[in-house]
């Protein structure tokens, strides 16, 4: 099993860093799938939409599923180069710290995207 990254590819910045990710995937260790194909991928882990558009969500390969900065950190571990930069935050006891970064940046991300009138439709995504 891969490692299984969600994302939104309504988000322009959030389809950029898919673009970007999955270019730095040498090795083919991660899946994507994109939320705007594919609204429901997290409703069995009773993760809703809205829930699962406001931050990263990665499934590693045991199964288990994490979410903002613990998510992006799982990420770097599978990718070539990247992975001391992980190694790196959880050695300096920077995770919990990251994680707040990063759920302060996404915080309402896609709610102000909807209030903005460019609220995307679930299925009518656009691959990254």
């Amino acid at each position: 099993m891969k490692t299984i990254v969600y994302f939104d590819s309504g988000c322009p910045v959030c389809a950029a860093g898919a673009a970007h990710w999955r270019g730095r995937d040498w090795a083919r260790r991660t899946e994507w799938v994109d939320l705007m194909e594919q609204p429901e991928a997290l409703a069995p882990e009773g993760v809703s939409f809205a829930a699962a558009m406001e931050t990263l969500h990665v499934r590693d390969r045991s199964g288990r599923l994490v979410a903002g900065g613990d998510a992006f950190l799982l990420l770097w571990d599978q990718l070539p180069g990247w992975r001391w930069v992980s190694r790196l935050v959880r050695a300096a006891g920077l995770r919990r710290l990251f994680d707040r970064a990063y759920r302060w940046h996404s915080r309402g991300r896609f709610e102000k995207r909807c209030s903005s009138g460019t609220c995307p439709v679930p299925g009518a995504g656009s691959k990254a």
